[in-house]
């Protein structure tokens, strides 16, 4: 059977690997624990569960965390699978990093990452796919790389100590708010009503609203949106695709309204971006 990772940068320091997991895959529900310190970059949206904690959704809009050894199961959202890469530090660098932010990190050297997830901006996503793909066409100078690697890790981590998923009112609301990213996610190029989504959810349009909002820190509108500009960026690594296409099959109303957007979130019109992913150059991503 083939291997789900796909090593494209490795040193005794740092990992970074693409993967695969086709939605009937038979691995796909449980492909066994975590191997490495990593930070995961979603490129689609799946339930994730880790052992012992509440199901939620991975998709792009952030990134999930993993030390060694760490148990999690899967359940489809997209029919496209589970799809992402993963930029992984080796436990030494793990523990320091991880003790910037928790000093109990030092106490904890088989599972130095305590937090799952971390909301992951436009400018860091943008960058860790502008540079993941610089990797595959031609890696830089090693240390350059590996500065990088643990930068991205360690900015992550910060993300992390400094985000919670957790309701102070009540723990349904953060069960909406998951069931509403997974009903977005999965309908991505769909023109929702709030009415329905509310309704499908079994909720007031205003109560969704409310919760999301407060729960994530965005409108419903707006994550979706943010979701579409993420995924037109996986076509635009493609040549062929016409960006006319691209902004149908991403569900924007027209060719300048994609274009609009794009400019708006990634400070680029989509030509641009579209170079910026075929021939990266170096993003300063070390403060």
């Amino acid at each position: 059977m083939h291997a789900l990772d796909t090593i494209v940068f490795e040193t005794p320091l740092v990992r970074v690997a693409r993967f695969r997991c086709d939605a009937r895959d038979p691995r796909f529900r449980d492909s066994g624990p975590a191997g490495n310190c990593a930070i995961v970059f979603p490129r689609t949206a799946v339930w994730i569960r880790y052992s012992g904690s509440k199901p939620f959704v991975a998709d792009p809009s952030l990134a999930t965390i993993y030390s060694p050894g760490q148990e999690y199961t899967r359940e489809v959202i997209s029919t496209e699978g589970d799809r992402c890469e993963w930029f992984g530090v080796a436990p030494e660098v793990a523990v320091e990093i991880a003790a910037l932010h928790d000093p109990k990190a030092l106490d904890h050297h088989e599972r130095p990452f305590r937090a799952g997830t971390a909301p992951i901006d436009r400018s860091l996503y943008l960058a860790q796919r502008t540079f993941f793909t610089r990797l595959e066409c031609k890696p830089p100078n090693v240390m350059e790389a590996e500065e990088t690697i643990i930068a991205i890790v360690s900015q992550v981590v910060a993300r992390a100590n400094g985000f919670s998923v957790a309701d102070a009112d009540s723990e349904s609301h953060r069960d909406l708010t998951e069931r509403a990213k997974a009903s977005l996610s999965r309908n991505l190029c769909e023109h929702h009503r709030l009415s329905d989504l509310a309704a499908e959810l079994g909720v007031s349009a205003f109560h969704l609203c409310r919760v999301f909002r407060s729960q994530t820190g965005r409108t419903l509108h707006g994550f979706k949106t943010e979701l579409r500009l993420r995924r037109a960026l996986e076509y635009l690594s493609e040549p062929s695709i016409e960006l006319s296409r691209i902004a149908y099959e991403c569900g924007f109303s027209s060719h300048s309204h994609f274009t609009a957007a794009m400019r708006t979130k990634f400070g680029r019109p989509p030509s641009e971006l579209r170079t910026a992913l075929r021939r990266p150059s170096r993003l300063d991503l070390i403060s």
